[in-house]
């Protein structure tokens, strides 16, 4: 007990590039994630998201460098090839998506971070960290919490999938529903919480991201605070 507390007190100081809470959250296209982010950002100005990178045109509403950063399919393959990435993935053939290297460096200027990734990233986001930025990835492991947003039942994800594709055919949504399903059973383990995004309760699971994020604050504040070292029994 005495040397794993003495080991939180190091690792602490030895993070004053990173003091803030980064969020990471995941979960199925079509569950809310995009919902309960800008929710959780105006309830919470002390948070700034990650905006993310990718190929395929905007959708309506969307602006650029705000909602993503835009680039066709040859400028984001030109990238890859430059190595900007931390992370990508091509959702679909020629559409990819991706954070670049310089976007995640935010994290080292003590800010409060969301971070919406895919589910298999966040899966491995221990390893993609400590593979791209080596020097700092314990520190910001150490101030990280992963949530997957999962849905009430699958049948939800249906709805909000042809209402983004209306033409989109039964037997192409239930392709992705059984990827969605296999993504959650392989990795389900590898998150810190999972939040259930019931119908027309966005707010309640915001609260619930909330409660989340400020337990694994407090966890910080009261590891900072174990002093003096030398009277814990």
């Amino acid at each position: 007990m005495f040397s794993k507390i003495l080991q939180i007190l190091s690792s602490t100081k030895n993070c004053s590039k990173c003091n803030g809470i980064l969020l990471v959250i995941t979960g199925p296209s079509g569950v809310g994630k995009d919902t309960a982010k800008e929710l959780f950002l105006k309830r919470n100005p002390g948070f700034h998201k990650i905006v993310t990178d990718t190929s395929r045109l905007p959708r309506d509403g969307e602006i650029k460098g705000v909602s993503h950063n835009f680039y066709t399919v040859e400028e984001f393959k030109k990238r890859i090839k430059e190595g900007k990435y931390l992370e990508y993935i091509e959702v679909r053939p020629q559409e990819y998506k991706g954070t670049s290297k310089e976007s995640i460096s935010a994290i080292l200027s003590g800010e409060n971070v969301i971070w919406q990734i895919d589910e298999y990233a966040m899966a491995h986001i221990k390893r993609i960290l400590k593979e791209n930025m080596p020097d700092i990835a314990d520190c910001i492991l150490q101030k990280t919490v992963t949530i997957y947003i999962a849905p009430e039942d699958w049948d939800q994800l249906r709805e909000q999938y042809f209402r983004r594709d209306p033409n989109a055919s039964e037997e192409k949504f239930l392709g992705k529903l059984a990827r969605d399903r296999e993504m959650w059973w392989q990795y389900h383990d590898r998150y810190d919480h999972v939040v259930i995004n019931k119908r027309g309760k966005i707010n309640e699971t915001v609260s619930m991201i909330e409660k989340l994020v400020a337990q694994k604050a407090e966890s910080l504040v009261d590891a900072r605070l174990i002093a003096p070292a030398a009277i814990i029994q």
